[in-house]
């Protein structure tokens, strides 16, 4: 039986897939019907493999994250089969990811902007790639809802006004605070003598 393997590369993101044609679906031989294995690679993070469950959890949530960020709305994503979440991390963002094997703690792994656009590249590249007679197990692609940006937008004016309040009492506060540190040390009822006196 063919054995085909096909990779996707970015920056810092490399996704590699094995598989073999489904003859039973009448698949060419240059097509994988049948995944056998994948692995993705992410610059300092540690090798991800699994089933193809499991790429299809992460496909979903990495999907639905990138679009939902570049709509200017921060939340966290859950995988169907809770496999994987993905939320922000203070400027970056949180993968994480629970095994299936019993024992096996959940892998936290942190990435930035470009690394997510990186893998949502790769993630892009492999579904439309006529190379793949798969059905992927994930949630087509929703227009994201003119209320939930708004709601968004929102939040993060009130955030700003919250912060420039503080800023502000904060400052005023500030200003009743004396700043003359200057200190007289002298002490005037020993006055140094000069030389002359002390004969």
């Amino acid at each position: 039986m063919i054995n085909l393997t096909y990779s996707f590369h970015q920056d810092s993101s490399s996704l590699e897939l094995s598989g073999m044609p489904d003859v039973s679906n009448g698949d060419k031989e240059n097509t994988i019907g049948v995944l056998t294995s994948w692995t993705l690679k992410i610059i300092g993070s540690p090798v991800l493999e699994g089933e193809k469950e499991h790429l299809d959890n992460l496909m979903q949530v990495i999907l639905q994250y990138s679009s939902s960020y570049i709509s200017g709305i921060r939340k966290t994503f859950i995988s169907n089969q809770k496999l994987i979440t993905i939320s922000p991390f203070g400027m970056k963002h949180k993968l994480l990811l629970n095994s299936t094997r019993i024992g096996v703690k959940p892998l936290e792994i942190i990435i930035d902007d470009s690394e997510l656009s990186d893998l949502t590249r790769c993630i892009d590249h492999l579904r439309f790639d006529p190379r793949f007679n798969i059905k992927w197990n994930i949630k087509s692609e929703m227009p994201i809802n003119k209320k939930n940006i708004i709601t968004s937008v929102s939040k993060s004016k009130y955030n700003f006004l919250y912060a420039l309040t503080i800023f502000l009492f904060t400052s005023t506060l500030l200003l009743f605070i004396p700043t003359n540190n200057k200190f007289d040390l002298r002490d005037n009822t020993n006055s140094p003598k000069s030389l002359l006196e002390s004969k």
